[in-house]
C-alpha cells in the first residue's frame, strides 16, 4: 500500500507539470506582446491622442500652420492630434516641455528653427537641442523680406546698399530685438557686406513691419508673415527675400542672391519634432505622414496664406540642417557679441 501511495504521489506531481508548463508559455506570450518590437509598435502606432506643442502664442504663423496640419494627420491616421500651445522664452518653455516628454511619439514639437537654432545661443534654455530633439521632418518654409515704405527712393537692394555706403550710419532698419532672428540677418548682412547701418528694435514682427510702413525707419528686415498684408495694400514694396528660393505669395520679388548678394541665403523654417529616443519608426512613420499631407491641396493653399511654402524632408535631411544651423547661428552671436540672458 505504500508502494502504492508513492506510486500515486509521484503520478500526481507528473499531472502537474503540463499545466506549469502551459501557464510559462502563456506568460512568456503575454510578455512578448508586452514587450512588442518597434516596428509593431509603429504599426499600431498612434493608439490614442497626440499632442502636438506649439512654442508660441496662437494666431502667429506657426500657429496657424501647425492647427492645419494636426487637422490633416488627424484626418490620415485616425486619431486625434491636437495643438497645445506654451509660449514665452522666446520659444524656449515649449520647446523645453517636449524634451522632458515620454519618447513615445505621443508629444511632438512643431517650431519656428530658430527657438532652436539661435534663441538657446541667448538664453539658459536647460536643453541641447542636438541631443534632446529627435527630427522628424522640415514643415514649411519662409524666408525674411527685406522692405521700404511704398515710396522710397530705395528701389533695389543695390540701392540701399549703396545708400549705407555713401553716407555711413543714414539707413535705420527695423528689427525685433537683439537675438532675433531678424537682428542677426541684418549683422550678418552688415558683416559680409562691410555696411554701416543702424537696428532699430521691436517688439515683434508685426510692430517692425508697421514702422516700415509709416516711415519711421528706411528699411526693415521682417518676417514675411506681417509684411504680406501690408504689401497687398500697397503700403510697402519689398526689395528681396533672402530664402534659396522666391516665395509663391511673393513670385516678382527676387532673393537676395537674384538681387546682386551671392551667398546671402537665410531660410526661416518650421519643423517637426519628437523628444531624443523615439522609436525610429514611429519617427519614420510620422515622416511619411507629413510628406502625404503636403501635398493635400486644402494644406497647401492654408499654408500659402501663412506666407510659407510646404518643404518637407527626410529625419536625416532635418537633422544635418538643424546642426548646420544651430553652428551658423552660434557663430554669428558669439562674433556679434550678443551675450545670453
Amino acid at each position: 500500500m505504500q508502494r502504492t501511495g508513492s506510486t500515486v504521489h509521484s503520478h500526481s506531481r507528473a499531472s502537474r507539470r503540463p499545466g506549469r508548463r502551459a501557464t510559462a508559455t502563456l506568460l512568456a506570450a503575454a510578455a512578448g506582446l508586452a514587450l512588442a518590437s518597434p516596428a509593431v509598435q509603429a504599426q499600431r502606432y498612434p493608439e490614442r491622442p497626440v499632442q502636438v506643442i506649439v512654442p508660441y502664442a496662437p494666431g502667429g504663423s506657426v500657429d496657424v500652420i501647425a492647427r492645419a496640419l494636426a487637422q490633416k494627420l488627424s484626418e490620415q491616421m485616425g486619431q486625434s492630434v491636437f495643438v497645445e500651445n506654451r509660449a514665452g522664452a522666446g520659444g524656449t518653455i515649449g520647446v523645453s516641455a517636449v524634451t522632458r516628454s515620454k519618447p513615445d511619439g505621443y508629444t511632438l514639437l512643431l517650431t519656428s528653427l530658430g527657438a532652436v537654432t539661435v534663441t538657446v545661443h541667448l538664453t539658459k534654455a536647460g536643453y541641447d537641442p542636438l541631443k534632446d530633439l529627435a527630427p522628424i521632418s522640415r514643415v514649411a518654409t519662409s524666408g525674411l523680406v527685406i522692405a521700404v515704405k511704398h515710396d522710397s527712393p530705395l528701389r533695389s537692394v543695390r540701392d540701399l546698399i549703396d545708400a549705407a555706403k555713401t553716407k555711413p550710419g543714414s539707413i535705420s532698419y527695423a528689427v525685433t530685438g537683439v537675438g532675433s532672428q531678424t537682428f542677426l540677418a541684418g549683422e550678418l548682412l552688415k558683416r559680409s557686406l562691410n555696411l554701416d547701418m543702424v537696428p532699430v528694435q521691436y517688439k515683434g514682427g508685426g510692430p517692425a513691419a508697421a514702422a516700415v510702413a509709416a516711415g519711421e525707419v528706411q528699411a526693415g528686415i521682417t518676417d514675411s508673415g506681417p509684411i504680406q498684408p501690408l504689401l497687398q495694400a500697397g503700403r510697402v514694396r519689398v526689395l528681396a527675400v533672402t530664402g534659396g528660393q522666391r516665395a509663391s505669395a511673393m513670385p516678382n520679388v527676387p532673393t537676395m542672391e537674384e538681387a546682386g548678394v551671392p551667398g546671402f541665403r537665410i531660410d526661416s523654417a518650421i519643423a517637426l519634432f519628437a523628444p531624443a529616443g523615439t522609436p525610429q519608426d514611429v519617427v519614420r512613420k510620422l515622416n511619411a505622414e507629413v510628406a502625404t499631407a503636403l501635398k493635400s491641396p486644402d494644406l497647401v493653399d492654408r499654408i500659402h496664406a501663412a506666407s510659407h511654402d510646404p518643404r518637407p524632408n527626410s529625419p536625416q535631411e532635418m537633422k544635418e540642417m538643424l546642426n548646420s544651423e544651430f553652428e551658423r547661428w552660434g557663430g554669428l552671436v558669439r562674433e556679434a557679441g550678443v551675450k545670453p540672458e
